[in-house]
């Protein structure tokens, strides 16, 4: 196999791998971010997925010898990175590129801020429609008769968001994601130069033992 197809097959097992873990995660995500119970269970699917399927993935062709458990914890823990990256970030990002900002006003909250954020009802100020409850991030107590403005999902999939989210929301997102980024990045290329390696000794990227055996 030429060095310039193994060096291509590895990324596009890693970028399979990702786009397979994103796209279960993503919909873990949205599954849970509806607030029915229901659609919770459901989520149980596709989380079991998002872990099981990017592995094999990532493992398609590779000889059994080379299926070592320090590959399966690296790839393991780039999985379990994007996951929290993804479930957590998937509302907020959503909201905020799609989402439909709205005057609304409080009408109940619990008056008291633990760690900046609070369960408040609020209701559109426009039309006085009831919109539930939100967590609303701020620095200050927030009480009944205050106005602020409120992020609407236009299609009435996740529950509404009030305010900006915890700056460290955005933190720990933006950055398990470029860890998980990172460490996928530095496991490609051990990968790679293992099969180069490999290849270059012996013509094949089978490990050495099975080429003996061939």
């Amino acid at each position: 196999m030429p060095r310039n197809r193994l060096i291509l097959r590895q990324i596009c097992l890693s970028l399979g791998a990702l786009l397979a873990c994103l796209t279960a995660w993503v919909a873990v995500g949205v599954l849970t971010g509806s607030g029915s119970t229901a659609l919770m269970l459901v989520a149980v699917l596709p989380m079991v997925a998002g872990l099981v399927v990017p592995v094999m993935v990532w493992f398609a062709g590779e000889d059994r010898l080379d299926r070592r458990p320090g590959w399966f914890t690296g790839i393991g823990v780039v999985i379990l990175l994007f996951a929290v990256a993804v479930g957590v970030g998937v509302s907020p990002t959503y909201l905020d590129l799609a989402g439909r900002r709205v005057p609304v006003v409080v009408t109940a909250g619990d008056g008291a801020s633990r760690q900046g954020h609070q369960l408040v009802v609020v209701e559109a100020a426009a039309t006085g429609e009831d919109l539930g409850e939100v967590l609303f991030f701020a620095d200050r107590d927030i009480r009944a008769g205050d106005r602020m403005v409120a992020v609407l999902d236009p299609l009435g999939w996740f529950p509404p968001e009030v305010g900006q989210p915890s700056p460290a929301l955005h933190r720990w997102t933006y950055g398990l994601a470029a860890v998980g980024a990172l460490l996928l990045t530095v496991l490609t290329a051990l990968r790679i130069r293992r099969d180069l390696r490999r290849y270059d000794f012996t013509g094949s990227r089978r490990p050495a033992g099975r080429s003996r055996r061939a």
